[in-house]
């Protein structure tokens, strides 16, 4: 074999590697942000926890924030691509308000949302996390925002259509909430969020009415 063909093969080969390593570590941050919360997630748990070895966590992502403000770039990333998947999957005769709702709560739905929902709390009182989060958060909403208009060709205002997502991200907040702390009937609020989402939707495109 050449031998600029075996370096550039082990080229490869490092960069897999590294690329494995980290996708277990921040796999595991999920995991752990789910399970023992913000407060309970700790770099050696992570580590323990993607059969990671210390050595190679703390070359990848050196604290906590490192690890936990990967994980969630990476997870809105992936959020980002479901929103998409989902939304192109439905064919066009459907393509409706109330079935965009479920779909993105069908998405909320996942374990891994719980994780999202604990780096939000925890950057309550932690500016730079909130930095953060509110800039992964404003790019998720503007993909969904992008979708929507794709989705719903009547919808032609970009106000409009970042009014009712602003909208249906908050109902999907409070009914993961609902879910992750075991009461009320959030998929019951959600059916009749999405019943309404027709409503919703020409509300949000209607002018204020001006004072007299």
């Amino acid at each position: 074999m050449p031998v600029g063909s075996r370096n550039c093969s082990d080229t490869r080969t490092q960069e897999d590697r590294r690329n494995a390593t980290q996708a277990a570590l921040l796999d595991a941050t999920i995991d752990c942000l789910v399970e023992y919360g913000y407060a309970g997630t700790t770099t050696r748990l992570v580590a323990d926890h993607s059969a990671v070895s210390r050595g190679a966590q703390t070359h990848h992502y050196p604290t906590k924030r490192d690890l936990v403000v990967a994980a969630v770039e990476r997870l809105f990333d992936q959020h980002a691509q479901q929103f998409t998947d989902a939304f192109r999957q439905v064919p066009e005769a459907e393509r409706t308000m109330d079935r965009a709702l479920r779909a993105l709560w069908e998405i909320a739905s996942y374990p891994s949302f719980a994780a999202v929902l604990e780096v939000v709390v925890a950057s309550r009182t932690d500016d730079e996390l909130r930095g953060i989060v509110h800039g992964v958060a404003a790019s998720l909403e503007q993909t969904v925002i992008d979708l929507l208009l794709w989705f719903s060709p009547e919808i032609t205002d970009a106000d409009v259509a970042r009014k009712i997502v602003s909208f249906a991200f908050a109902l999907l907040q409070g009914a993961a909430v609902l879910r992750i702390e075991g009461f009320g009937e959030p998929d019951d609020v959600m059916a009749s969020a999405a019943s309404l989402a027709p409503m919703a939707a020409a509300l949000a495109a209607t002018p204020p009415i001006s004072g007299r």
